[in-house]
């Protein structure tokens, strides 16, 4: 800010506050109404006052003012995003919560599907064991046979 700018806002702030004392000053000497803490003021007078004041006022009150409503805007919309996020948030953790227990759930299903494989693939490989002993028991006597009439056959030729 140089020299003539803080010149010019002292000069408008000096500006301001003489308004202001002067505003003060036609009230506080004004006539007071009989019985009452009010006084008489001529309200041209005061009307001019109040606009030279409003005149005098900074542009950058102005401009804070315009400021702070934008503020205030963006807030608002600060709000509904936030709230919107939060919204979107929540229904993913719902399908989160919805696909994890699927997940649960089939790999339940597949554990037990495995069991149920396991247990078949015993029971077959049990009923294979069975199977081979009662055929090679049956060959064995076969051939135990066979091997007692090889032996008689081999006596006789003797």
């Amino acid at each position: 800010m140089n020299d003539s700018s803080r010149h010019a806002d002292y000069n408008q702030n000096q500006d301001i506050e003489s308004l202001l004392e002067r505003l003060e000053g036609l009230v506080i000497s004004a006539r007071s109404v009989p019985f009452s803490d009010n006084c008489m003021v001529d309200r041209e007078e005061m009307l001019v006052l109040i606009t030279m004041i409003r005149d005098e006022l900074p542009g950058e009150l102005k401009q804070a003012k315009w400021l702070l409503e934008q503020n205030r805007q963006l807030i608002a919309e600060a709000r509904k995003e936030a709230e919107a996020i939060m919204r979107d948030a929540e229904t993913r953790m719902s399908r989160m919560i919805d696909e994890h227990e699927i997940t649960q759930k089939a790999r339940l299903q597949a554990a037990d599907l495995l069991e149920k494989s396991n247990q078949a693939a015993q029971k077959i490989r049990s009923g294979s064991m069975d199977y081979a002993r009662k055929r090679l028991s049956e060959i064995e006597e076969q051939l135990g046979t066979m091997l007692a009439m090889v032996q008689r056959n081999k006596k006789d030729l003797m």
